[in-house]
Formats: C-alpha cells, structure tokens, sequence
C-alpha cells in the first residue's frame, strides 16, 4: 500500500486492498465478490441512498466486513475524498441505463471528469474494469479512460456473475473493457 493506507486501514480496519465499484445497484456483483474475496476491502459508491442501505444492510446479513458503502456522486467522492494512489481496482459495469440524448446529463461518464478521479486514485498498474450493454457508451468510456491515460488491455481479473440487470438488459451483448494505469 502507499502512504495513503491509514485511510483504508481505518475504514476497514486492516491493511487489505482496495477495491471499489461504482454504482453498485443492488449489489449483486460486489457482494458476491466480497464473499468470494475476503482477503480484499470492497468500497462502493451508490448514487441511490436507499440502494446503498439496502447493500449495507444486506452485506451486514451476510457477514461481509470487508464491505463499505456510501451514497453520493462518485465524481465528487473520487476527486475529494479517496486518495490518490490507493486503490487496487475500480468496477463499473452498466452505469448508464439512459441511452436516449434527453438523458445525457445523467449519464456517468459525461461532464466532469470520472475518468480523470479513477486515474487519481489507481495504484500504479491497478485496474479499471467496465461494462456495458450499449456499444456508444462503452466507446465514451473507452475514450475517456484512455484519455485519462490509462492503457486497454485484454481483459483480466476476477470472473464477474451476471446480475440481474444484465441478464434482462444486456441479451444483445455485452461490451467489457479492462484498463491499467501505467507504471507498474
């Protein structure tokens, strides 16, 4: 870890790694990634508070501690609060169920810059793993990342279920990505 550890080390109260999704939803996948990983600290980000306590709870239930979970913009909770350097990987998979124009500005990766804060906080040769079931939006973020600076690889990490969401949404397809900061 890098100076940035006692951060983590207070809010999970171990020196485990760090990894966080955006946007959990109802967490499925971040659940079932804590359980399957309990040497690794899961951190989300929801926008929906209610979500985010239904998570919680549920984590609780579950016996998870090395779930946390807040509610808030993740742009905001990213560029101000985690810092630089000291985060394993992010997760972003299907944050944008809005594909019409009208609903632009409610779309994760435009406007303030996402792709920049999750460059911020990856350790040198952590990982940003997204998907999606819009190709359009799969290539934004694609061109952000790499604009962010980070490098497309072929995709690696740990297996992802399928949620909910996706097995009714994304029966077209899913579009996955994985990226790298540089300087591992």
């Amino acid at each position: 870890m890098t100076a940035s550890a006692p951060l983590w080390d207070a809010v999970f109260e171990n020196a485990h790694p760090v990894e966080i999704e955006i946007g959990p939803g109802r967490g499925e996948v971040l659940l079932a990634f804590a359980a399957a990983r309990p040497d690794t600290n899961f951190f989300a980000i929801e926008h929906a508070a209610g979500l985010a306590e239904t998570v919680a709870a549920e984590a609780v239930a579950r016996g998870l501690a090395n779930v946390r979970i807040v509610a808030g913009d993740a742009r905001c909770i990213l560029a101000q609060l985690v810092p630089p350097a000291s985060v394993a990987a992010v997760h972003v998979y299907f944050p944008d169920p809005w594909p019409k124009t009208r609903h632009r500005r409610r779309r994760l990766f435009e406007g303030q810059d996402l792709a920049g804060a999750i460059a911020q906080v990856l350790l040198p040769g952590g990982a940003v793993h997204v998907a999606s079931d819009l190709a359009p939006l799969e290539d934004r973020m694609r061109a952000r990342l790499r604009a962010a600076g980070l490098r497309e690889v072929p995709a690696r990490g740990p297996v992802r279920p399928v949620s909910k969401f996706e097995r009714k949404y994304a029966a077209a397809g899913t579009h996955a990505a994985t990226f790298v900061k540089p300087g591992a």
